[in-house]
């Protein structure tokens, strides 16, 4: 017998029974906890690693490891605490309006303050909130005050993209 007609001969339709496994409740339960924003932590979806410099740095110092790290904002720290928050939409407005060169532009004159913040266990619908609320494009997250993580924008918008 050729190889052909045996593999023919051999594939037999057997009648199966469709398992329904699938329990819809429990599946939009599943969406629900994953897709609303009002589920979800802000520790799901934030950045851990925050760029920090001291209120002492120039806006020079600022620029250079914003774009060295390919980031938006860094937090400005005095005395080891969050302080406020420079981002490179400030820098630009700064250099924009005034003529001074960057390495004269000290970030405790420079920051936003005070420091508007989040906590880690606070919803990604509350961070949009605030964010929406402020109009800022960068949330730092703060545990014990403390700089734990950074949410923006674009993290938000992925999570919805993704997520």
């Amino acid at each position: 017998m050729p190889l052909v007609t045996m593999l023919e001969n051999h594939h037999v339709e057997i009648p199966h029974k469709t398992l329904d496994v699938m329990d819809y409740s429990m599946t939009e339960d599943l969406f629900e906890v994953i897709f609303r924003p009002d589920l979800v932590t802000i520790a799901s979806v934030m950045t851990w690693n925050v760029i920090t410099l001291d209120h002492t740095k120039t806006a020079y110092d600022a620029a250079s490891i914003m774009k060295e790290k390919r980031i938006g904002s860094v937090i400005v720290t005095a005395y080891g605490k969050p302080f406020g928050i420079v981002t490179e939409k400030d820098l630009a407005r700064i250099s924009t309006f005034l003529d001074v060169p960057p390495q004269s532009l000290i970030l405790s004159y420079l920051a936003s303050r005070p420091l508007i913040y989040a906590r880690p266990n606070q919803t990604i619908r509350e961070a949009s909130d605030i964010m929406r609320e402020y109009n800022i494009d960068h949330l730092p997250i703060l545990e014990k005050d403390k700089i734990v993580g950074m949410i923006t924008t674009q993290d938000l918008a992925m999570y919805l993209l993704y997520a």
